[in-house]
């Protein structure tokens, strides 16, 4: 039975020519009898609650969700990834979605040149051995073993 991989994408500034780079990684890797099961997230910014009652606010808050379902949509479609396995969250990203990782028992998070500065170099502790890698999209040239 072929190894199975959870891999979590990180969707806020992903380029089509990334998504690309990823189709074509995964592509490659399941010739290679490896299996990724692929999991896509975007996190929207929390707003400070006390600026609500600005109704320019709400619209600014109301334009981030939408922008940000359109996104992990379109990029849930290019990859085939099913809506259960997309995720769209409110907070800051690096917490979030290292939180997210552990949560769904992530081997791989991957980012975008935008993101990955925020997230480069993290790591999550989950259980007492097993350690989240943190992962450019430029980096899939390398095995994701």
């Amino acid at each position: 039975m072929p190894e199975t991989r959870n891999v979590l994408l990180v969707t806020n500034t992903t380029s089509e020519d990334e998504i690309a780079q990823v189709q074509n990684a995964f592509t490659k890797v399941s010739t290679q009898g490896m299996n990724i099961y692929l999991r896509l997230v975007h996190v929207i910014p929390s707003l400070p609650a006390c600026y609500f009652n600005m109704p320019s606010m709400v619209t600014l808050a109301e334009r981030y969700y939408e922008e940000a379902t359109q996104v992990l949509s379109a990029v849930g479609l290019s990859l085939g990834v099913a809506k259960k396995d997309q995720w769209l969250i409110t907070g800051k990203i690096r917490s979030e979605v290292l939180r997210l990782a552990s949560r769904l028992e992530t081997h791989f998070i991957l980012a975008g040149k935008e993101c990955i500065r925020e997230l480069h170099q993290s790591f999550i502790l989950q259980g007492k051995s097993r350690l989240t890698p943190v992962r450019s999209i430029n980096s899939l040239s390398t095995p994701l073993v």
